[in-house]
This record gives C-alpha cells, sequence and structure tokens, in this order.
C-alpha cells in the first residue's frame, strides 16, 4: 500500500502537478484581466456620465451669467403657473372667480411652454436609457 502510494506521490509531485497548478493559474490571470478590463470600461462609463453632467451644468451657468438669460424661464413660467393655478382652484372648489381663458395663440403657447418646461427633462432621460439599451 505505501509503495501505491510512494509512486502516486511521485507522479503527482512531477510535471503534472505542475503544469496543472499552472493551467490554472493562467485561468485565474486570465478571469481576473477580464475583470479588470470590465471595471475598466465601467470607470470610463461614469467619466463620461460625470463629464456629460458637469458640460450641463456649464451651460446652464453660462445661461444664468446673464440677466436675460436667467429671466426667461421665470418670466414665461411663474405667470402660467399661477394661471393655472388659478384655473385649478377655481374648478376644484367652486370659486367664483371666472378665470377667463386665455387669448386663442396664448392659449397654445402656453401648452407648449408648459410641455417644454416638464417634459424636456423626462424626454432626455428617456432617450438615454433607449441609448444604453441600445448599447448593450
Amino acid at each position: 500500500m505505501s509503495g501505491v502510494l510512494t509512486w502516486l506521490l511521485r507522479f503527482l509531485s512531477g510535471g503534472i502537478l505542475d503544469r496543472v497548478l499552472v493551467h490554472l493559474g493562467a485561468a485565474m490571470e486570465g478571469a481576473n484581466a477580464r475583470q479588470r478590463i470590465e471595471a475598466e470600461i465601467a470607470i470610463e462609463h461614469v467619466r463620461a456620465e460625470l463629464g456629460r453632467r458637469q458640460a450641463q451644468r456649464d451651460v446652464l451657468v453660462a445661461e444664468q451669467g446673464r440677466l436675460i438669460t436667467a429671466l426667461m424661464r421665470p418670466l414665461f413660467a411663474y405667470p402660467l403657473a399661477a394661471y393655472y393655478g388659478a384655473v385649478i382652484l377655481d374648478s376644484l372648489f367652486q370659486f367664483r372667480w371666472n378665470v377667463a381663458a386665455l387669448p386663442a395663440p396664448i392659449g397654445d403657447w402656453s401648452g407648449w411652454i408648459i410641455s417644454a418646461i416638464f417634459l424636456s427633462e423626462s424626454g432626455e432621460r428617456i432617450t438615454r436609457t433607449l441609448a444604453k439599451r441600445g448599447r448593450n
């Protein structure tokens, strides 16, 4: 019995065990390299997203740097918000305010303005999500 065990130990300690260990080491190195590449890709995606957000912030800061561009959204949005708030409150609570309808072109424009303010960010997010799905 000890002779077979001695022979088995010599056989395994020869070239076979070394080859198996070298093969396992190479497989682990390949897996590590693959994970390293995936991590680098993820890091680059995060950097790209941060760069995109920084560019958006820079544009916003540039727009807000001038009085006229800083006031554009509030000058359109706040009066419309007050008007639609009055219409909704008058409709819900049956006040006798009799809020007048906006004239024809301004009523249409107000819908476009509200849509642009509230839907543009959502549309951008949906487009970005669909673009990411297309890449995967």
